[in-house]
């Protein structure tokens, strides 16, 4: 026996000395406590008591005429949670015990005491998933452990309330309470005792919780109704009860996903500065027009790309690359005349309707150097091309200047222009009269491959070196192409 007494001590020592397992969450303000002690708490509870025994009338309900089997009982608890859903708890019962058995015109009597020591699981927060943090008030909780049962018994006669003297044997067995002592309650069995409870609790605060206990404890005797019957190495009492637990501090156990989901949303918040509307690449926290149609190409700040600043979005712009600021909500530079030459460009703007007009917006026939008689072709205002050395090949920054002499061409469609090659001074003459014809063949296969310029309204013509406007032997203007009216 003192080894048990040993042991028990030994268990409430450790459920009371356990260190934290699991993380909580903080409170407002920093506990005064001791870190081990966050996680105690204590309570009570009180309730009604009956027992299962040889000397019963029902085994499933107690009887309340001529014995009542219904006892009192009390017990108070300490407890240590180690995580979210386990806990140690230290528990001392007192118990009354009741039995009667009209059959046998017998009933007892008796209360004991029982320290034990419990393993509780919290199944709400060990099972159910998904509540959102504090919403949870009710909590269903199991627990079981060990104790020591130390009781005393008295067995009577229903009829006549008179106790059966110890070791008289008769048709109702033999009354094994201590009768010699029973007045002083000096002395009390003892036996090895296994509760099983269920418990469930309502939360009232963060440190308060009212609870509904109930617990049925094994009681390895068969001495438990002061009665020995030879059948039973064990019998029961049940404990139905209301209580309250405190917790000494305030803060609470998180679950697993309330953690989960508190991290979550810091994390939500900061992705919230990385989204993106419109979908065009730039954070709505830096864009500055969130609505931007969908594959439209964008700046740094979100604005819609305006490549030749015309103030018109190039997702819109029918003219990327105009090169007038006067422009339609197209983007479509402002041509009042209709003379294909821009507002901006138009050295006559206004152009009598059908006149043929130059690149700069003059009527042709204005233009000198058109009469029969005179032999030099006139220059038709059109921008030259320009090469690299020794190359016959169109640069990508040509494209600008080869298109305004296709608007030019498709403008004015029965005007025919001779395409002038020329080169620099390094190569020989024979060399660079060929290179300049190449030079002005690539022009026009260029205007009739990509623009669909009859090719019959160009000729080509090479003037080689001999017509320099750079003094540099190498200059790059010299390697050009120029645009003349055919005579």
């Amino acid at each position: 026996m003192k080894i048990t007494k040993s042991i028990f001590g030994c268990g409430m020592a450790l459920a009371l000395s356990a260190g934290v397992a699991n993380a909580q969450d903080d409170s407002a303000e920093k506990s005064q406590l001791p870190v081990w002690m966050e996680n105690v708490y204590l309570g009570g509870s009180i309730g009604a008591t009956t027992t299962i025994t040889d000397v019963k009338q029902y085994d499933l309900y107690p009887v309340r005429k001529y014995r009542n089997e219904i006892g009192f009982g009390g017990e108070g608890f300490i407890g240590y949670t180690i995580n979210s859903a386990f806990s140690v708890e230290g528990r001392l019962a007192g118990i009354g015990i009741n039995g009667t058995n009209r059959a046998n015109n017998e009933w007892f009597t008796g209360g004991g005491f029982e320290p034990s020591l419990n393993l509780k699981v919290n199944f709400t927060n060990l099972f159910f998933t998904g509540a959102k943090k504090g919403s949870g008030k009710l909590a269903v909780s199991g627990y079981a452990g060990a104790g020591l049962f130390m009781f005393r018994s008295r067995l009577y006669l229903l009829d006549e309330g008179t106790k059966i003297s110890e070791g008289v044997k008769s048709d109702i067995g033999a009354n094994v309470g201590f009768e010699n002592d029973y007045e002083t309650k000096n002395n009390r069995t003892q036996e090895i005792s296994i509760p099983i409870g269920i418990q469930v609790a309502y939360k009232i605060t963060n440190q308060i919780e009212v609870l509904f206990d109930q617990r049925i404890g094994l009681v390895q005797t068969d001495k438990l109704d002061a009665k020995v019957s030879g059948t039973s190495s064990g019998e029961f009492y049940t404990y139905t009860a209301l209580g309250l637990n405190y917790k000494l501090s305030d803060k609470q156990w998180l679950r697993p996903e309330d953690q989960f989901n508190d991290k979550l949303a810091v994390v939500d918040s900061i992705l919230e500065g990385f989204i993106d509307t419109d979908n065009d690449g730039v954070m709505d926290n830096y864009d500055k027009d969130n609505k931007t149609p969908e594959g439209a190409k964008t700046t740094g700040d979100g604005m819609a790309m305006d490549t030749d600043g015309d103030g018109v979005a190039d997702y819109v712009d029918q003219e990327r690359l105009s090169i007038c600021t006067e422009v339609d909500e197209n983007g479509v530079a402002l041509d009042t005349d209709g003379d294909n030459v821009p507002n901006c460009k138009d050295s006559e703007p206004n152009t009598e309707s059908g006149a043929q007009v130059d690149v700069t917006g003059k009527a042709i026939s204005a233009l000198a150097g058109l009469s029969t008689s005179d032999n030099a072709s006139a220059d038709a205002g059109l921008p030259s091309v320009y090469f690299a050395m020794s190359s016959t090949k169109l640069g990508y920054e040509n494209y600008t200047a080869l298109t305004e002499v296709a608007k030019f061409l498709k403008k004015n469609k029965g005007v025919k222009l001779t395409v002038v090659g020329h080169t620099d001074a390094t190569g020989s003459e024979d060399f660079n009269k060929k290179l300049g014809t190449k030079r002005a063949q690539a022009v026009i296969d260029h205007l009739v491959k990509i623009y669909g310029i009859d090719a019959s309204n160009l000729t080509a013509s090479s003037e080689g070196s001999s017509n320099g406007i750079a003094l540099a032997k190498a200059a790059k203007a010299n390697r050009r192409v120029d645009f003349l009216f055919t005579k």
